[in-house]
């Protein structure tokens, strides 16, 4: 019996390391990005009406001005690379925002990543305008996380957006 209790609480305090629902990771609600582009009817810009990303692995897609949204499930590799890229960057927070002029930005184009860390406390930890980019969190984890969130919104998003 005393064996059966100690790989039992062994199991238990690795499924805590290895992401589990008391692990470090799971210390944030959501994390969303948004674009916006000025030349393209929205229905066909991809993540203007955004995509969210919760903290169980769930996304949501939308909802567009009409109410429709769309939900699923990332896989769990793209669950583990989100949560781990998004617990380094919340780690880091507060920080100071790092920005870089960006003169090969479209007019008209934007992107922004918010980190929601629990009810009302939503953190933009990156944002590109005509400007350039804008970073709170560590300018190269947010990039990766931005570029990770970007190829599961470019993966899930529809084109056209359902109207």
């Amino acid at each position: 019996m005393g064996t059966t209790r100690r790989h039992l609480g062994v199991s238990l305090l690795l499924l805590a390391a290895c992401g589990g629902p008391t692990s470090p990771d799971r210390d944030w609600l959501e994390v969303k990005e948004q674009t916006s582009c000025e030349a393209l009817v929205p229905a066909f810009c991809v993540g203007t009406y955004g995509f969210t990303v919760h903290n169980d692995g769930r996304f949501t897609v939308g909802p567009a001005p009409n109410g429709v949204s769309l939900t699923g499930s990332l896989s769990r590799s793209e669950w583990t690379q989100i949560s781990a890229e998004v617990a380094a960057v919340a780690a880091n927070l507060p920080g100071k925002q790092e920005c870089d002029e960006s003169p090969r930005t479209v007019p008209g184009v934007s992107d922004r990543v918010e980190l929601l860390l629990a009810p009302g406390d939503s953190t933009t930890v990156y944002a590109l305008s005509a400007g350039g980019t804008c970073y709170v969190g560590g300018r190269d984890r947010v990039t990766r996380l931005h570029d990770d969130l970007d190829a599961l919104t470019s993966r899930y998003y529809p084109r056209p957006f359902p109207q």
